[in-house]
């Protein structure tokens, strides 16, 4: 064995212990994936919001992921159209809709995105981190009552797409309705089953750590040391 093993070993040792140390606890404030109710929301080009409350006191955003299905009737491995998808968080503080605070302060927009396929269904994660989609620290939500969208664009005559509806949440709460903007403004529309999207949001009491540099600076002097002696030894 080569003696640079064991220093290098340890080197690596010390940063994977730096870039795997626990950040702290990770709460689910949301969660509405355990009951589906069988029915979809063919959301067209408008955009749909759901309105959901969220629990306990964890606020620093790490993870939110939602459930989508799309088809194309013409083709069952590829849509007509290129579709692509934008997610936003909002603060719920904008012009009342019949006594109801519309979606109006954005907290996160994904941008327009996309890659997508049909699906029976299929999961649509951000998460937070190093160039993550909520940034190295997650994203803070100042209030725990938000609303998610989605808005789907480019799809050919043959395509579909839209959300899963799931209900009661497991964890956090959501009233019936859902919101919807096809171009004039947010209403709120309801349907004969709670109108609740699939969707899970994980958060952190604190702001997401960034990982430290002394695994890093320990890692490169182990192997300039090891690259050295093993340099002299031949």
């Amino acid at each position: 064995m080569n003696n640079t093993a064991k220093p290098v070993s340890f080197a690596l040792g010390l940063l994977c212990l730096g870039l795997t140390f626990p950040a702290g606890a990770v709460d689910t404030i949301y969660d509405n994936s355990a009951s589906d109710l069988g029915v979809r929301l063919d959301s067209g080009t408008a955009v749909v919001g759901d309105e959901i409350n969220l629990a306990g006191t964890s606020r620093w955003l790490t993870q939110f992921d939602f459930e989508y299905w799309g088809t194309n009737t013409a083709n069952p491995s590829a849509f007509a159209g290129s579709v692509t998808a934008d997610v936003k968080i909002y603060l719920n503080d904008g012009t009342p809709f019949h006594g109801y605070a519309t979606p109006g302060t954005v907290l996160f927009d994904s941008g327009w995105f996309g890659g997508f396929g049909p699906t029976a269904r299929s999961t649509i994660v951000f998460t937070a981190g190093a160039g993550s989609d909520f940034g190295p620290s997650g994203l803070f939500l100042p209030s725990s009552d938000i609303t998610w969208s989605v808005q789907f664009q480019g799809m050919g005559t043959t395509d579909s797409l839209g959300v899963d509806i799931y209900n009661p949440p497991a964890v956090g709460s959501s009233a019936p309705d859902y919101w919807q903007n096809s171009g004039s403004g947010w209403v709120l529309l309801t349907n004969t089953v709670p109108m609740n999207f699939a969707s899970r949001m994980f958060a952190s009491a604190n702001p997401v750590p960034e990982p430290s540099p002394v695994p890093l600076t320990m890692l490169g002097g182990f192997a300039a040391w090891a690259a050295a002696r093993w340099t002299r030894k031949k």
